[in-house]
């Protein structure tokens, strides 16, 4: 850790009120972060787990100064720790998380709080949310644990209901714009684009990810103008993650039903005008169907999918409907 996170400057007034209510010593011991898909989710967590860690804190977070920030910069907190999702599948598994409820049982060793931080916790396996659920209902003094989720509906209800959920939102759209603007170009135009979510728009941005959404539209189009068979259109995406391809096929299903429906949408050019081409190849009912089929699966453990064999499944489907 080469510095400590600020808080998101479109997410400063809540920063300032879960710091409020942790000077009033009404901190709830479980947190859910939730919010668009780019909204700042994980930086938040990092911000809010270093401000309740630092113990000279001002009221823009941790100072950056004392000991505990030292220790923080040195990745050697005593009271800290954080689980990110592992291995081929991309998941929070059952053994870390019961290291983790074992640790987060132990009292604070400077008389603070023990903070655990679960980024992505929508993607707890089965047992590792079962897990958790044992810190959750019998909560340690002084433990505060923090999630992070953009699809909270893949938590199980009983996980939801034993965390006080907080929204994250658009504050201050000024502060977003300006922040991309150091760094992109366009980017009022990109942060609509990417659906409100400054981290998603800077995202997007990449070389890497301009290039997948280039073949993504090329196989969107191919696919519903009939340009090609199933195998091939499947084929030229092999290389690119199955969640990449889900994610982008299902945002672009509401924007076609959008755009059947007259409803001012914000798009990038290039997705605007392949998206306009095609969005009276399927009526709104089959968007909408196809929209949350491939919502499911990439709800579902996409990550360990093989893309082709997924999409080939799907296109050989639209094909048939778009035949109709």
């Amino acid at each position: 850790m080469e510095a400590l996170t600020t808080c998101p400057p479109w997410l400063v007034s809540d920063g300032a009120a879960v710091l409020s209510r942790s000077k009033a010593g009404r901190l709830p011991h479980a947190l859910l972060l939730t919010g668009v898909d780019g909204i700042g989710k994980r930086a938040f967590a990092q911000w809010l787990t270093e401000a309740l860690l630092c113990r000279e804190r001002t009221e823009s977070g941790a100072c950056g100064e004392c000991g505990s920030c030292s220790q923080l910069l040195a990745d050697a907190h005593p009271d800290y720790r954080k689980l990110v999702p592992e291995g081929a599948n991309a998941a929070i598994k059952v053994d870390p998380v019961r290291a983790l409820v074992e640790w987060l049982q132990l009292t604070a060793s400077q008389g603070s709080y023990r903070v655990a931080l679960l980024e992505q916790a929508d993607t707890l396996n089965r047992n590792a949310a079962n897990s958790l659920l044992k810190t959750l209902e019998e909560p340690s003094d002084n433990a505060i644990l923090i999630l992070s989720a953009t699809r909270t509906g893949s938590l199980p209800a009983t996980i939801r209901s034993r965390c006080q959920k907080i929204t994250l939102k658009m504050t201050d759209r000024a502060a977003a714009i300006g922040w991309l603007g150091e760094q992109i170009e366009s980017p009022e135009q990109s942060l609509v684009a990417s659906g409100g979510g400054p981290f998603a728009a800077l995202k997007e941005a990449s070389e890497e990810s301009v290039a997948a959404h280039t073949v993504l539209l090329k196989a969107w189009q191919d696919l519903l103008l009939h340009k090609g068979s199933v195998g091939r259109i499947s084929d030229s995406l092999s290389a690119l993650d199955t969640s990449i391809c889900l994610a982008a096929f299902s945002k672009w299903c509401l924007l076609a039903a959008k755009m059947r429906a007259n409803v001012a949408v914000g798009a990038n050019p290039a997705v605007h005008s392949v998206i306009s081409e095609t969005r009276d190849r399927l009526s709104n009912e089959q968007w909408f169907t196809l929209h949350d089929r491939l919502l499911q699966l990439h709800r579902s453990d996409s990550a360990s999918f093989k893309t082709q064999t997924v999409l080939e499944g799907i296109f050989a489907d639209i094909r048939l409907m778009t035949n109709g």
